[in-house]
């Protein structure tokens, strides 16, 4: 298997907002998007009663060359989330590459997930916070040009970041952590409506994408994300939803 030289790591969260980042980012001319379902091993980590499995997006150029990779990894919990998260690492460096791997992972979850200190936030534009971790590179630096620098309140609690956030600091491994902020509503008061959130949440996420298109030679596509709150489910999960049913 080969991977990418930059390669996004994103959370199947219960709310759908990793599955449909995933989905819009699309081809730019010249590249084709591949698909694969990719089960790790558990056995060596006395795991053999769960199952582990993840999605490798593929973008690659008229060669066959790999240009980007997604990994979407469910949101497993500890710790099985770790031993997923050590198995997607060696994936990544397995193969010996003239280019220096370097990962994006953007985090986008409900206030629950994420505390940024912004109690009663009504704010609709979002900001986006962007850190280096293990090694600083030119292209981390390109990254996360124009994002602001977290504040030291923020606490991550989605547990397969936390873990592939621990792993790159030993490893080194050049990597770059975008969290949106400020229009996340933690402590949402009884003035800001659900329309409101709805809305900010696809504004975050078009933040977000475009963001992740200007510096991976990809196309963002607002259109599949509305199309994603028109699709009728059992289960209501995307809270967009609501919006466009």
């Amino acid at each position: 298997m080969r991977v990418a030289p930059r390669v996004l790591v994103l959370v199947r969260d219960a709310e759908g907002y990793g599955a449909a980042l995933a989905d819009a980012l699309r081809p730019s001319p010249g590249l084709t998007r591949e698909s694969s379902p990719l089960e790790l091993p558990r056995g060596k980590y006395g795991l053999n009663g769960e199952k582990a499995s993840v999605e490798l997006l593929s973008f690659s150029d008229s060669s066959g060359s790999p240009q980007v990779s997604i990994f979407v990894v469910p949101d497993y919990k500890p710790p099985l989330a770790a031993c997923v998260m050590h198995e997607v690492l060696e994936l990544i460096s397995s193969e010996a590459t003239s280019t220096e791997r370097v990962l994006i992972v953007p985090l986008i979850t409900r206030s629950s997930s994420y505390q940024h200190g912004m109690e009663h936030s009504t704010k609709v534009s979002p900001v986006l916070y962007g850190a280096d971790i293990g090694a600083t590179t030119d292209f981390t630096q390109l990254v996360i040009a124009g994002t602001t620098k977290p504040p030291t309140s923020l606490q991550i609690r989605c547990e397969p970041i936390l873990c592939l956030l621990e792993m790159v600091r030993v490893l080194k491994m050049p990597t770059v952590l975008l969290v949106p902020s400020g229009g996340q509503q933690q402590g949402k008061s009884s003035t800001v409506s659900d329309l409101e959130v709805i809305l900010t949440v696809l504004f975050i996420l078009q933040c977000v994408g475009e963001h992740l298109a200007r510096h991976t030679n990809l196309e963002f596509s607002k259109e599949s994300i509305l199309e994603r709150g028109i699709e009728k489910s059992p289960i209501v999960q995307e809270p967009w939803r609501e919006l466009y049913g």
